[in-house]
């Protein structure tokens, strides 16, 4: 069996900041609220629905203010899917040479599985991936999300990549190692393994599976 590289997805392997911003200030002109601004949209990637809801719409009854999430994932995910997303410089590059020697697999924190596959095919790397979880849409938390991958697929030996303390978290709950992506949006975890740019995720790989 191979080893099993899990990869959160965004800061990882895209940034969608202009799409969502575009989206989420649809939404808030339509319902003629005040301008989500760039900052905020950047905090929220890797935050469940929920948590998310909050940032945007702090004011709101949290009941309203996760409709309107899910009318701006609609948006979002439609505009994705038609005109793709920010894919970081080389992921398929990486990602061809790793399917080869690992199963590649997503855990997001999205609540749209939609969203997921508009990153599959921005990619055009659908094929090379054995399994995908957006965590919000079955009201689980990351690290569930992560444990759930690991039991449905028997997966003995795994690593985690992200770019945040929620996903340094979900890894090591679930006692595997955890490569941050620096160039993602978290700040420094002082990790033991982190990359700078995703080429730099083979040589950690091999360090850490000693193959």
């Amino acid at each position: 069996m191979k080893n099993s590289v899990i990869f959160d997805l965004d800061g990882t392997l895209w940034e969608v900041i202009e799409s969502t911003y575009k989206s989420a200030n649809i939404i808030a002109n339509k319902y003629d609220l005040k301008e989500i601004s760039k900052d905020t949209i950047c905090k929220v990637f890797g935050l469940n629905r929920e948590e998310s809801a909050r940032l945007y719409f702090p004011d709101m009854e949290l009941n309203e203010s996760t409709k309107l999430i899910d009318e701006i994932a609609i948006i979002n995910i439609e505009n994705l899917k038609n005109n793709g997303g920010n894919v970081y410089p080389n992921v398929k590059e990486v990602l061809n040479k790793l399917v080869n020697k690992y199963d590649l697999y997503i855990v997001s924190n999205t609540a749209e599985i939609e969203y997921i596959r508009a990153f599959l095919k921005s990619s055009d790397t659908k094929e090379w991936f054995k399994n995908y979880i957006a965590a919000s849409s079955l009201n689980i938390s990351k690290s569930d999300a992560i444990k759930k991958v690991i039991d449905d697929n028997k997966i003995e030996k795994a690593v985690y990549i992200g770019d945040t303390k929620i996903d340094l978290e979900a890894a090591y709950a679930n006692n595997i190692p955890f490569i941050q992506a620096k160039y993602g949006f978290g700040e420094n975890l002082n990790t033991d393994y982190s990359i700078n740019e995703i080429k730099e995720l083979l040589g950690v790989l091999k360090k850490i599976f000693k193959d």
